[in-house]
Order: C-alpha cells, then structure tokens, then sequence
C-alpha cells in the first residue's frame, strides 16, 4: 500500500471493464459476489490491500452495469445501436452513456438491490483499515454513477484528503494510523474523477449537490497546489536557468567577434538575450492568462490577479458548466433565470469572486 498518493490521475478506464466471462453473470451472482467480498473487508480489523478493496468494488461496478442493462431493457428508452444488440453491456460501456441515459426506473426488488450496492461501497471506503487510493476513488464514484448516487461524494471527497492512513508495517490489531494533511498536493482529488462526478450530480438534476462537489474537489487548496506542481514547476525552473543559458551565448558570441572588449560584448548581448526573451515570454504569459474564449456565462471578478485566475480556471469551468445545465440552454434568454435555487448559485458565485451572466460580455452589450 502506497504511503503517498500520485500527484498525477492514473490511468482509469483500462480496467474499469470486469474480466470477460464465456457464461453470462446474471446480478444476483454478481451482488452476492460483492457481498462475500465486502464483508471479509468490513469483518476485517487490520490493515486492507488496495487490491482486496479494488476487487470488491469491481464487483460492485459489474453489478451496476448489470442493473443499468436491465433497465435498458425494460424501460426501451434508448434502443440499442445497430450491431450491438448482442453484446455484453460493461461498466465501460455504461459509464460511456452515462450522459444520455434517463433515471433509473426499477422494480421494488432491483431498487433494493441498488440501495445495497451503493451502501456497500460507502461502507468500505469508510471502514478504518481502507486506504482511499486514487484507483479506489475511481471504483467508487464510477459504482455510485451508474447507480445514480452521487449525494455521498462531497463527503467522500473529504476522506479521501484527511482519512487518516494505516501504517502498513503495522502489525498491531488495530493498526496505527498517520494524519494526512487535506491541504497537501497529493490529497488533492485527481481532475478526471472530480468531471465525472460533477457529471453525476448535473444528471440528477441536483444543483446543491454539484456545488458541494466542486467546493471539495476544484475549490480545495489542495488541488491548487497539485495543479501548480504538474503544470508550472517545470516551466519556472526552466525560466530559472534562462540567465545561465544566456550567459554562455553572450560569451560563446563574444568569443566570434574583435569590434569591441569580450567582456563588454557579453554584457550587451547577454542583456539583449535576456530582454528578447522577458518581453516575449511575457506577451506569452499574458495572452495565456487572459484568455476567455472558454468561458459561456461564468466568468471573473474585475481585479481578480491573474495568478489567481490560472489557478482557479478549473473550478470556474466546473461553475460554468452547472450555469449552462441548470439554466436556460438558449443564449437569447441567459441572464433571465429567477428561480430560487439560481439565486443560490449567483450568490454562492459572487462569493467565490465569480460573475454569473456579466451583462457587459453578453450579446449587443458591448
């Protein structure tokens, strides 16, 4: 069991799919399967393999896939495409037409057979001995998505950041555990995870759920400094080096020429290096910060440092993203929602220093 998680998201749909089987798994093999497998988790008092745990909600994940192939076919809502008649409806391939699929209509037995699926997965992850890995996380919310219950991943979301972690040297009964700071880069939940379970909660049609996923993935100060470590580390070490590098062509030049004094021409050329490259550089910069052409009807405070603006880009493309789900889908009557759950987002966007419809970026309002 890793003691630190990976800054990076790790490969996640490459083993989503459950093993191929030549017979058919009817649900209630597949459900008592991850039963048996949940209790020896639950039962147990020491510490949990990641594998044990990535079993267990395979075997949840399967069983929703199953669940989500039976409605399917009972309800007839969205026919089959050509050719695929015959085949197997996977966790993949479920998860793929997440998006476009109705609510689940279930009889009484299936209902109850969800509700257990979905308790069985929360309980796991919140069992002690359980280290909430990002490969878990992914199980997790891919087993709650295609059950359609998302209402427990803001919660989630927490554990995974400050769940204490069991010591896997520990041989004691119950191990020890370490604190984990929810503020560190590697508590940070990985960016593919967090969409898809923003994408859960938009089906559902549960705005207050969407901005409590996005308050505890995006807005978390964690994923700030993950998103600083993965994308800017390596440009401004680089940026480090550029007087270094500029000093050995101003020297390598100056060693060409016979007008004037070695050392002099270094000094100048060095300069002339190092202005060519700051004013390019920041033109760059500037024009990388200040683009908009991504935002639809969320966009910035006035003032906002664009340090800021870089570092938050992802929550404020979550926060769009819910406007344009839960708001009106024609651009003639943005601006003109007047429902009470609206006035929740508008205010809860002006306290995260965002603007909901700015009317000067709308249409005929320049």
């Amino acid at each position: 069991m890793p003691a630190m998680r990976s800054l990076l998201p790790e490969a996640i749909g490459s083993d989503a799919t459950p093993p191929v089987t030549k017979e058919p798994v009817d649900v209630e093999t597949e459900v008592q399967r991850a039963q048996e497998l949940g209790k020896k988790i639950l039962n147990s008092h020491s510490v949990v393999k990641e594998g044990t745990v990535v079993a267990a909600l395979k075997a949840c994940e399967s069983a929703a896939a199953l669940i989500v192939a039976a409605d399917r076919k009972q309800s007839k809502a969205k026919p089959l495409p050509a050719g695929d008649e015959g085949k197997t409806t996977t966790a993949a391939s479920a998860l793929l037409s997440l998006d476009e699929r109705p609510p689940l209509k279930l009889p009484p037995s299936l209902s109850v057979t969800v509700e257990l699926l979905s308790k069985l997965a929360y309980e796991i992850l919140l069992h002690p001995p359980v280290y909430i890995s990002p490969s878990i996380l992914a199980y997790y919310i891919n087993t709650q998505s295609l059950l359609q219950r998302p209402s427990s991943f803001p919660e989630i979301f927490t554990l995974y950041a400050a769940k204490p972690a069991p010591d896997p040297s520990s041989q004691s009964v119950p191990p020890t555990y370490k604190p984990q700071d929810p503020s560190a880069a590697s508590a940070a939940i990985p960016e593919e995870l967090a969409n898809r379970a923003l994408n859960s909660a938009i089906q559902t049609k549960n705005l207050p759920l969407s901005l409590e996923i996005i308050e505890a993935s995006f807005g978390q100060t964690a994923f700030q400094k993950a998103k600083f470590l993965r994308k800017a580390l390596t440009p401004l070490s680089v940026a480090g080096l550029t007087p270094i590098a500029a000093y050995s062509l101003a020297s390598h030049f100056s060693a060409q020429q016979a007008a004037m004094d070695e050392s002099t021409f270094t000094m100048y050329a060095m300069a002339g290096i190092m202005t060519y490259v700051t004013c390019v550089g920041s033109i760059g910069m500037l024009a990388l910060l200040t683009a908009n052409d991504q935002m639809v009807r969320v966009t910035y405070m006035k003032g906002l440092p664009l340090r800021v603006r870089w570092l938050r880009e992802e929550e404020r493309a979550a926060i769009d993203r819910v406007a344009m789900s839960f708001g009106f889908s024609s651009e003639e009557k943005f601006g003109e929602e007047s429902t009470s759950e609206w006035e929740i987002l508008d205010e809860w966007c002006r306290e995260k220093q965002l603007v909901l419809d700015a009317v000067e970026l709308m249409d005929g309002m320049e």
